[in-house]
């Protein structure tokens, strides 16, 4: 457990698990050369299942956030992946664990992003997305990596519905 626990209230479309796949989002936004610092904290029952840009933890278009730390945090319940970097390059996500949790679990999002590493994280029972948002969430992979210019080191998937790892590269 965290002293600090965001948990939202679930609310929006439902399938034969869950009454409810939204949840809460917390998104970085177009915040270059800014170091955010995201540490020791639960996360309970965010990402909104089947709209895009909505998870528990996204860098979303910030470019160079050298500096930035994405520390020992629980993301529990997750509706729609975990932690999400798109055009968003030097972040570190360290010992973090996600359990419980619907699509790509730890994601790079399109191709373009560079110099993050993701080291000592634990994804477990990760489960195949029902609403989509893109032609792959019927086959959640903990770890998705498109781009081999990041490091990945020493992380534990265990559990997936499809597949603890999927390096899957795009040409950005």
């Amino acid at each position: 457990s965290r002293p600090i626990v965001f948990e939202a209230e679930g609310d929006g479309p439902s399938n034969d698990i869950h009454d409810a796949l939204h949840g809460g989002h917390l998104i970085v936004l177009h915040t270059p050369d800014v170091a955010q610092h995201i540490e020791g904290v639960e996360i309970r029952n965010f990402g909104q299942q089947g709209n895009l840009g909505r998870y528990p933890i996204h860098f979303h278009m910030s470019g160079s956030c050298a500096g930035s730390v994405v520390r020992k945090n629980v993301i529990r319940e997750s509706k729609q992946r975990c932690v999400v970097i798109h055009g968003t390059h030097d972040v570190l996500v360290e010992e973090n664990v996600s359990f419980d949790s619907y699509g790509h679990c730890y994601l790079l999002e399109d191709g373009g992003e560079h110099d993050n590493t993701f080291l000592n994280n634990l994804g477990a029972r990760t489960r195949n997305q029902g609403m989509s948002i893109g032609s792959t969430d019927h086959l959640a992979a903990t770890m998705w990596i498109t781009n081999p210019k990041n490091h990945f080191i020493g992380n534990v998937c265990a559990g997936s519905n499809h597949m603890g790892e999927c390096t899957r590269y795009i040409v950005a």
